[in-house]
């Protein structure tokens, strides 16, 4: 029985790498050895490297963003070398701007106005993208202050990228026909995924996939209950493991 051991981990939009620390410290005490990365590009050339990365890891984990780009890694490393690896998404939508045959996601206009106001006024939009992630949490407000003072964003370029990849990136179909195992967390009280993904996630279920909606949980929940995430995550790879 191969232990799967080795993780990569992909942090989410606006938020830098700071918030998953936490995540990754834990990982590493359950004896997962992890390597956290921030949002890349997955438009240009430079992707490749990143699937080197891949190649060296038995898990892909990604929150929000993370969990769209790690699952563009494990399909694209997939169709290349024939070898799946597990795959973990933490608040995240395959699609995350509505269409019509995916309706669970943010509506066109809401994500445009939220691109322009960005254009316009960046500290200011990832302020209220930091509100939004952790609305709906007990201590929200305390939340969003802590959010506010550990994030460390990257780049306004990377930063721009990344809502272009959430504009254009539609992977439902990537999900549906990825034969690696996967995984999939949701949060109840999300403002910024509609929890009613999961019945979307009902009619695109393969044997392989799990999902689940977490109650009394923010988008921010990786950030937020660490202790929780990591229970998820460790049962599910643990289960994966003895059936291995």
């Amino acid at each position: 029985m191969k232990l799967q051991n080795k993780i990569l981990l992909i942090t989410g939009w606006g938020v830098g790498m700071e918030p998953l620390q936490s995540l990754k410290l834990h990982l590493e005490k359950a004896g997962f050895k992890t390597q956290l990365i921030n949002i890349f590009n997955v438009f240009e050339s430079k992707f490749q490297t990143k699937l080197d990365l891949v190649a060296e890891v038995d898990v892909v984990i990604g929150w929000s963003l993370g969990g769209q780009l790690a699952t563009q890694l494990v399909d694209i490393f997939y169709k290349q070398t024939g070898q799946t690896k597990t795959l973990i998404t933490l608040a995240s939508n395959p699609c995350f701007v509505a269409n019509d045959n995916w309706q669970t996601a943010m509506p066109t206009n809401v994500f445009g106005q939220f691109k322009a106001s960005f254009l316009q006024n960046q500290q200011a939009t990832l302020k209220r993208f930091y509100y939004l992630i952790t609305l709906g949490s007990s201590q929200a407000k305390q939340d969003w202050m802590n959010v506010q003072q550990i994030a460390n964003p990257p780049s306004t370029e990377l930063l721009l990228e990344g809502l272009q990849m959430l504009e254009q990136l539609n992977l439902v179909d990537n999900l549906k026909s990825y034969p690696g195992r996967q995984l999939h967390l949701f949060a109840e009280q999300d403002n910024v995924i509609p929890c009613k993904i999961i019945d979307n996630f009902s009619n695109i279920a393969t044997e392989n996939m799990t999902y689940k909606l977490l109650e009394d949980a923010t988008h921010a929940f990786p950030y937020l209950q660490v202790e929780r995430t990591i229970e998820e995550i460790c049962q599910f790879l643990t289960i994966h493991q003895q059936s291995s």
